[in-house]
């Protein structure tokens, strides 16, 4: 007979047991005695709060209905737990909601505004650039334009020419012009085709209409010509000298018409979806101090540089008129650079950033259930605004989510739940099963470290003072370790160990600016000390990550530097939202 059986016999050996000793109480006792009994038991039996069935994180001192769903909340006795909430819900009273300050905000359908910052150059308007070539061959007697960035007008004398070729062309018209009608020719009609062929040659060699109906008072002996300016700009390239000789066609001059301006700016990868022609753009350059000039968007450079991951955005701007001491010049100058302020919006359904939690493959916020009961709920998020983000699926409109003390919650899920902190897809199956586990201190300290990298490539300065509370205590067990006999650290791992203790206090960091500069040092030790542990044979759940250009996040910073992330995907802490997808997994992942 096996073990169930037993039990369900026992069981009703003892209902029957207990049945025949109540029927031989009540053959010996008073028949009110059995009433007074039971009333007695009840009344002594001690209430210890009322809970709602369906909703069970609904407790109260006094007898009423569910604030959720109106039903009657059931007592609780002493000796009794009640209803459990289920593991991964986290239930607060009052004073330890006030105690962390928890907030929470409602899920909406709201404008999701980004402010995008490009940088970029000032060139001229390409489809204004304009070369001047010499239309005949001969020699520069006079210049009159000399210096680069001077500003020409239509019809203003460029140079004074001798050219041979041009002095015979005006002397041929001037002749024609003057030469009566013969008696011998037919008609006047064969006369002018001639005339108007002469004057056709000479607006092809340079000269304009008014030059040509001057010629017949140009003096004879004056062996040079003049060129006017073909069109107003700016020169900002010349190829000629006096006493030069230049051939038909030679490049003279270049100019740009600076009446309008481009802004080439570069735009990154995540920058592109945000982006979209039209857009206003407010624009600074550091040769105007002060200076703030508008433009829109007008063109996005659809090919993709591969070594930069970016592409041009170019915003066309007026370029005014300024009176300096020298003259007027214009106020934005040639390839000086500039910065723009794009301001993208999107309406879309919404949540703070400041909710969402980057602690799995999926992000995750925690729902408010009412009654102090907060659930996790993982989310598909898309764009990631200033202070909002779209949610692209897991929520619903008028869901109340966690936006203040929400890594406060998940430490107290997580350990109502008896699971790391680190979600189990987030760890190799192949590395868990040829390797050991890391030493509980080891292992602590590195998944800080990956824990801190997270919090700043979230851009939440509060989430990063909270992870650096536990500091402190995971450095002082790791010193604590590496002592003990067995452990043979470099020497120079050890000196960076130790030199973490000594360094400014991390929860001094006022800005996001200041906490990435701190923890650059933290971060090298870890990515030494996972690369260490790997060597090892050791699994600590993390994965190293490496990023090209960190000195432009921090000017004082290497160029190169790494990480620890519990995750597979690229969330960059030194650049947050700005630049979060730069970096690469290192091949050797600890």
């Amino acid at each position: 007979m096996n073990t169930s059986r037993l039990l369900m016999l026992a069981a009703f050996v003892a209902g029957i047991l207990t049945g025949a000793a109540l029927i031989g109480s009540r053959t010996h006792s008073h028949p009110t005695e059995p009433a007074q009994k039971a009333s007695s038991s009840v009344s002594q039996r001690t209430i210890r709060f009322y809970q709602s069935p369906m909703h069970p994180w609904i407790r109260s001192d006094q007898p009423g209905r569910c604030t959720i769903c109106g039903m009657e909340l059931t007592p609780v006795y002493e000796g009794e737990s009640g209803v459990a909430a289920e593991g991964s819900t986290v239930v607060l009273g009052t004073n330890a909601i006030q105690l962390i300050h928890l907030e929470t905000s409602e899920v909406t359908e709201a404008p999701l505004v980004r402010s995008l910052r490009l940088s970029g150059t000032i060139d001229d308007n390409d489809i204004r650039h304009r070369v001047i070539s010499a239309t005949v061959a001969g020699r520069i007697e006079h210049l009159s334009v000399n210096t680069l960035g001077q500003e020409i007008r239509a019809g203003d004398t460029l140079l004074k020419i001798y050219s041979p070729s041009l002095l015979t062309a005006e002397r041929e018209y001037v002749a024609l012009a003057k030469q009566p009608q013969s008696a011998g020719a037919n008609s006047s009609n064969d006369w002018v085709p001639i005339l108007t062929s002469a004057r056709q040659r000479l607006l092809q060699m340079g000269l304009s209409a008014s030059q040509i109906d001057a010629l017949p008072n140009k003096p004879p002996g004056a062996i040079t010509s003049e060129l006017l300016v073909p069109a107003d700009g700016t020169v900002v390239l010349k190829q000629v000298y006096e006493g030069q000789y230049v051939t038909e066609g030679e490049r003279l001059f270049e100019t740009a018409d600076f009446s309008t301006m481009w802004v080439q700016l570069t735009a990154y990868e995540s920058d592109r979806q945000w982006l979209k022609v039209g857009q206003q753009a407010r624009m600074t350059t550091p040769s105007w101090n002060g200076g703030v000039i508008t433009g829109r968007v007008d063109f996005i450079d659809p090919n993709f540089d591969p070594m930069t991951r970016s592409s041009r955005v170019r915003v066309e701007v007026p370029n005014p008129w300024v009176d300096t001491d020298p003259g007027r010049r214009r106020r934005l100058l040639h390839r000086v650079t500039a910065t723009a302020e794009i301001d993208c919006l999107e309406t879309a359904r919404t949540v703070p950033r400041s909710a969402i939690l980057w602690n799995g493959r999926k992000p995750m916020v925690y729902l408010s259930l009412g009654g102090g009961a907060y659930e996790p709920r993982l989310v598909s998020i898309g764009r990631i605004g200033d202070r909002l983000a779209e949610v692209l699926d897991g929520l619903k409109v008028g869901e109340r989510v966690v936006t203040q003390a929400a890594f406060l919650i998940d430490a107290q899920s997580q350990l109502q739940s008896g699971n790391d902190s680190a979600p189990p897809e987030t760890v190799s199956k192949t590395a868990s099963q040829t390797r050991l586990p890391a030493a509980p201190a080891l292992q602590e300290f590195l998944q800080l470290s990956a824990d801190m990298a997270e919090a700043l490539a979230s851009d939440q300065l509060e989430a990063f003072r909270q992870v650096l509370i536990r500091f402190p205590a995971r450095h002082e067990a790791l010193t604590l370790w590496i002592q003990e006999p067995g452990h043979e650290l470099p020497e120079a791992l050890l000196k960076s160990i130790h030199a973490l203790g000594t360094s400014k206090n991390p929860a001094a960091q006022s800005n996001l600016g200041e906490a990435r500069k701190w923890f650059l040092d933290p971060s090298r030790v870890s990515v030494e000390l996972a690369r260490w542990t790997h060597r090892q044979g050791w699994d600590s759940g993390v994965r190293t990550f490496e990023c090209p250009m960190v000195d432009r996040a921090i000017p004082s910073a290497p160029k190169r530097a790494g990480w620890l992330q519990k995750r597979s995907e690229v969330r960059n802490p030194f650049f947050g939202a700005e630049m979060l997808d730069c970096g690469l997994e290192l091949k050797e992942k600890p």
